[in-house]
């Protein structure tokens, strides 16, 4: 499968900005080591695992971190009795009737993955429980899948090709809990921030197919509020959805269009409050309109 292929079938732009990242990350891959992309919302890591996971020609495999993962997602686990029953009436004077009675084994999604040789994308896995989390030490240092409660059988042993990446937000997000040391030390962890104007523009205009100059002035918005910030700051998520619902809805890119300003506030209000706390939803807006208009001062 050729890259332009990968791009279609993921959905990732592939830009200058990202090149770097993937070429480490196939290295370390194939060097055998799980890699660990972590930034804050919206700065497309998943996307980037997907595309650089197709890029091994290899099955991938998807596993969302949620607080409610157990190990019986990940393994597997029995579910409800199997019954078979045997009728015996050959002889007509003799009747046997047998039964037997077994419980449905559930396979896991690790299982499989673990047995072919595919590429794992534990997305956000840092909003599953530290307990869950566990299995993936002995499954990174001892290269087996321990098995609990399936017959006598205790380890899975790793395909040669096994790969992890996980994705995960900063500890300071809401709903996620602190990744034990013990398995950051066994990634090779690279930091995903925000991208670069010229990537961010690139990403909308492909995504979207609004023209570069509209683009920029999106960008230029978002960016602007988002050095104001944190990890909550507006990510290329809120310059996507900007971007695609002025091109459905017919919205020009105009800071004096009323509809325009509406749209930047719906989007932008909630990640420039998470900047600022102390503010009241008038003074956030009063912010975001500020900085429409100075970008229309600008321009």
């Amino acid at each position: 499968m050729d890259q332009s292929s990968n791009e279609r079938k993921t959905g990732f732009v592939k830009t200058a900005f990202f090149e770097d990242i993937i070429e480490r990350t196939l290295h370390y891959l194939e060097a055998g080591f799980p890699v660990h992309f972590v930034g804050p919302s919206g700065v497309g890591k998943t996307s980037l695992a997907k595309y650089t996971s197709h890029l091994l020609n290899r099955p991938v495999t998807v596993i969302r971190g949620h607080h409610e993962l157990s190990n019986r997602d990940l393994i597997g686990h029995f579910v409800g009795l199997k019954k078979k029953e045997v009728i015996d009436n050959y002889i007509h004077s003799v009747y046997r009737r047998e039964q037997e009675i077994s419980p449905t084994w559930v396979q896991g999604q690790l299982i499989e993955a673990v047995i072919n040789g595919h590429v794992v994308i534990y997305d956000e896995f840092s909003r599953s429980r530290p307990e869950t989390n566990n299995i993936f030490l002995s499954l990174l240092e001892e290269k087996v899948l321990p098995i609990y409660g399936k017959g006598k059988a205790s380890f899975i042993k790793c395909h040669p090709n096994f790969s992890i990446i996980f994705t995960s937000n900063p500890d300071e997000y809401a709903g996620t809990f602190h990744a034990q040391d013990a398995l950051l030390d066994r990634l090779i962890n690279i930091n995903v921030d925000s991208c670069d104007k010229e990537t961010e523009m690139e990403i909308i205009h492909q995504k979207t197919g609004i023209d570069y100059p509209q683009a920029e002035k999106i960008v230029g918005l978002v960016s602007s509020l988002r050095s104001y910030g944190n990890s909550f700051s507006p990510s290329l998520r809120a310059s996507l959805m900007i971007a695609t619902v002025a091109t459905k809805a017919n919205i020009p890119i105009i800071p004096k269009d009323k509809n325009y300003q509406a749209l930047c506030l719906d989007v932008l209000t909630r990640p420039l409050r998470q900047i600022f706390p102390e503010k009241n939803r008038v003074e956030i807006q009063e912010l975001i309109l500020q900085e429409v208009h100075r970008k229309e001062e600008h321009q």
